[in-house]
């Protein structure tokens, strides 16, 4: 049936490989948008079939492998491309979310790691054990509360690699900004003079700013 203005036709012309929007006005002001899968798909109201031959020609021209040519109602077309952007919106805001869920997760992997790091090494220290009495005393605690406390510490940082996944983002933003504090004061607090744990600490602090920052920084619309 010829088209007519009250029904009018466009074609849909799919492409492999992904142009930019600013080659419409190469072809005829079709609009450009870039499928999921790869393919860049051209849509727009075609005057005749000499007209189409001339954008199948450009599509040739350019190296382009044509994926497929169809002739649909415009209202179709319209309303394909208004749910294609409202997904591909809902997509970007999704990985958004999930990048920084991912992120904050993956932080504090390298906090816990770090911490059985300083802990292990601190093992071959000479007279590590006067040395946690030390603190227990100066403390004004028993050794087995001080060896309570950093395994809280210690567990608390793997419980957040699974809570920066699965909390709420209103939650989520202020628990990690509250557990990182609390873990910074708690690494510098029992700090050791040894390098080693000098340097451990310093490594672990960069990565708990970098969890409150994002924390802090974690934009609603990703929520």
């Amino acid at each position: 049936m010829k088209p007519t203005q009250t029904d009018p036709t466009c074609y849909e012309i799919r492409v492999e490989g992904h142009l930019p929007p600013q080659w419409a006005d190469w072809f005829d002001g079709l609009t450009i948008t870039a499928e999921a899968d790869g393919v860049t798909l051209l849509t727009g109201a075609v005057m005749d079939q000499a007209a189409l031959h001339g954008l199948l020609k450009k599509v040739r021209d350019l190296g382009l492998p044509l994926v497929s040519v169809s002739r649909v109602q415009f209202q179709e077309a319209h309303l394909y491309r208004s749910e294609r952007g409202t997904n591909m919106n809902t997509d970007a805001i999704q990985m958004r979310k999930n990048d920084t869920r991912t992120l904050l997760s993956t932080l504090w992997g390298a906090v816990t790691l770090s911490m059985l790091k300083a802990d292990i090494l601190s093992l071959y220290i000479p007279g590590s054990a006067e040395e946690v009495a030390k603190t227990s005393a100066g403390a004004g605690v028993t050794i087995p509360q001080l060896m309570l406390g950093g395994a809280i510490m210690g567990e608390l940082a793997i419980v957040m690699i699974v809570l920066s996944r699965v909390l709420k983002r209103g939650v989520n933003r202020w628990v990690n900004i509250l557990v990182g504090a609390v873990t910074i004061a708690y690494i510098w607090g029992g700090a050791a003079s040894y390098l080693h744990y000098t340097f451990i600490a310093v490594v672990e602090t960069i990565c708990l700013l970098l969890i409150m920052w994002n924390a802090w920084t974690w934009r609603n619309v990703e929520a």
